[in-house]
C-alpha cells in the first residue's frame, strides 16, 4: 500500500512545481558561480560562497552559456519566480549538487524505480567513468529520475519510500538493465 501511495503522489507531484524552478535556479547560478560571479542577492549569498567572486561580469565559455540558455528557456517554460530575498533554497539535493563537476538541467518529466531490485551501482560526479564516485544506489532504493539525460548518462537521487534523499550523482545507464518491484511516472 506505501509504494501504491508512494507512487500516486510522484504522478500527481507536477513536474512544474517550485521545486524544479529552485533546481533550474540552482543549476543556472552554479555555472556563473563556478565563473566567478559575485552573488548580491540574500539567496545568492546564502547558496555560494563569494569567497573567491571576481565581479559581476564573468565570461562564460561557449558550452557553459549554452547551458546557461537551457536553463533559462526551461525556467521561462515553467514559469519560474524564485524570490532571491530568500536565504534558503528548496532543493533537496543541495548537498550533492556541490560535489558534482557537471551540473544537470532539470527535466519537464520525472520517474522513478520503487525499490532497486539490482546491484550496487555507483554514482559519480560527473558524466564520465573517471568523475569520482559521490554516491551509490543500493538494493531496495528508491531512485528518481528528474534530469535531462547526457548521452549514456542522467542524475539521478537515492532514497526510501519516504522519499528522503539519501545520495545521488550520475550514473551511466549503459552498464547495467534496470530491475525494479514498481515503476512511477
Amino acid at each position: 500500500m506505501k509504494s501504491l501511495v508512494a507512487l500516486f503522489s510522484l504522478l500527481a507531484a507536477p513536474a512544474l512545481a517550485g521545486d524544479a524552478c529552485h533546481d533550474l535556479w540552482f543549476t543556472r547560478n552554479a555555472v556563473i558561480d563556478r565563473a566567478g560571479y559575485c552573488f548580491g542577492s540574500p539567496l545568492g549569498q546564502a547558496v555560494f560562497d563569494n569567497g573567491d567572486c571576481t565581479g559581476k561580469s564573468v565570461a562564460l565559455p561557449p558550452q557553459d552559456q549554452r547551458m546557461v540558455s537551457k536553463v533559462k528557456q526551461m525556467e521561462a517554460r515553467f514559469g519560474c519566480r524564485v524570490n532571491n530575498k530568500q536565504t534558503r533554497l528548496d532543493l533537496d539535493d543541495l548537498f550533492l549538487r556541490y560535489q558534482l563537476r557537471n551540473l544537470p538541467i532539470r527535466d519537464e518529466f520525472e520517474s522513478a524505480c520503487l525499490g532497486w531490485l539490482g546491484p550496487v551501482i555507483g554514482l559519480r560526479a560527473g558524466h564520465s567513468s573517471d568523475a569520482p564516485l559521490v554516491g551509490q544506489i543500493d538494493p531496495g532504493d528508491y531512485v528518481k529520475y528528474a534530469h535531462i539525460p547526457v548521452g549514456n548518462w542522467t542524475y539521478v537521487t537515492t532514497s526510501g519510500s519516504d522519499w528522503q534523499i539519501t545520495s545521488g550523482g550520475w550514473l551511466d545507464t549503459s552498464l547495467f538493465q534496470e530491475q525494479c518491484r514498481d515503476i512511477a511516472g
